[in-house]
């Protein structure tokens, strides 16, 4: 049992002891010097013939996953198109314009989690967020200003 922190005792007592890796004591070891001889093998595991072919077949299937949506979207009718995309700007323009984070902007589409696969959302989700985060500060810098003028 330690007992309570006095205000006449020396607080080096209470100071920790130098570990073993502080001291060098750890990395002299003979079993850390064996590791750290050891060949990193994950570079060699990326790059093997297995993992660059599973690159190439993820790559294949997203660049079909988008031929297929663009697709999608050109056979839609001209009504279908305008419906299409006046509901995705009213929706993601609002997210938005609340300050929704990209999680959140795929949630509101109702697209979380598989959201995460369509890399241009973040794209348009930064660009939005930078275009209302900027609008907000001009507004906050008007009425700071405005407030500073009826003083």
């Amino acid at each position: 049992m330690t007992k309570p922190f006095g205000f006449n005792e020396p607080a080096s007592q209470y100071i920790p002891k130098p570990s073993a890796v502080s001291t060098g004591e750890l990395t002299d070891s003979p079993k850390f010097q064996e590791e750290l001889s050891k060949k990193n093998t994950l570079g060699d595991m990326l790059n093997s013939p297995e993992m660059i072919k599973m690159q190439e077949e993820l790559a294949d299937a997203h660049k079909k996953s988008i031929d297929s949506s663009v697709g999608w979207y050109y056979n839609l009718s001209s009504e279908e198109k305008y419906k299409a995309v006046e509901a995705f700007c009213h929706i993601i323009c609002k997210a938005e314009h609340q300050g929704t984070s990209h999680r959140g902007l795929m949630d509101t589409l109702g697209i979380y989690p598989e959201g995460f696969w369509i890399d241009t959302l973040m794209d348009l989700h930064n660009a939005m967020w930078t275009y209302y985060h900027d609008k907000k500060q001009i507004i906050d810098f008007e009425e700071d200003m405005k407030t500073i003028g009826d003083l």
